[in-house]
């Protein structure tokens, strides 16, 4: 095979990957089961315990929300996506925004009162957030330490639970100082150039 061959069949590859099937909003009508189950029916075919997820999660919550069910073999299959939940009816819409609510609760951390340093790889952070007072173990920082658009602090605790600062530059001038007194090298490499202290 050529090399321009090869190029094309791998651009046509990827292309096909990429591409979204935008499903229709009049054809769409979801439901929530009493068991707490989502039902997804589109264009006369009807789907059980389906999934929805923001495909872009930080910048635009209400859009391209991609519906999955399970098929026979157990398996994630896509039906689709939904390009925009102001375009469904008022009974779709609130019971995506109710699911996708619970789904991505993430409260937000407001004063960061310590952190400290096991050495063997665990942070654990004392901090006020929107869901209490908690202290959250991170293991593995690297990964779960994420600054996203240079501001946005992500951070998910060693049980999967995710929490975020969403503007790392309104912290309070002594949860912003935690990393010179704790001396975290690591957590200062995740943050901000102009953040370090």
């Amino acid at each position: 095979m050529q090399k321009g061959a090869l190029m094309k069949q791998n651009t046509t590859a990827i292309y096909d990957v990429d591409t979204l099937n935008i499903l229709s909003p009049d054809k769409i009508r979801l439901t929530e089961t009493e068991s707490g189950y989502l039902e997804f029916s589109y264009d006369g075919r009807d789907y059980e315990k389906v999934d929805l997820t923001r495909l872009v999660p930080f910048n635009d919550e209400n859009r391209y929300i991609s519906v999955s069910y399970k098929n026979e073999e157990d398996e994630w299959k896509e039906i689709g996506v939904i390009k925009d939940l102001e375009d469904l009816s008022a009974d779709t819409k609130k019971t995506a925004d109710d699911y996708l609510k619970l789904k991505y609760y993430i409260p937000e951390i407001k004063k960061i009162h310590r952190i400290t340093d096991n050495q063997m790889g665990y942070l654990f952070l004392e901090a006020d957030t929107t869901a209490g007072e908690k202290k959250i173990a991170v293991y593995d920082w690297w990964h779960n330490f994420r600054v996203i658009h240079g501001k946005m602090l992500a951070v998910t605790d060693a049980d999967g639970n995710r929490y975020s600062v969403p503007d790392v530059d309104r912290l309070d001038k002594a949860s912003i100082s935690f990393r010179k007194k704790a001396n975290m090298r690591q957590v200062m490499i995740c943050l901000p150039i102009r953040q370090r202290l």
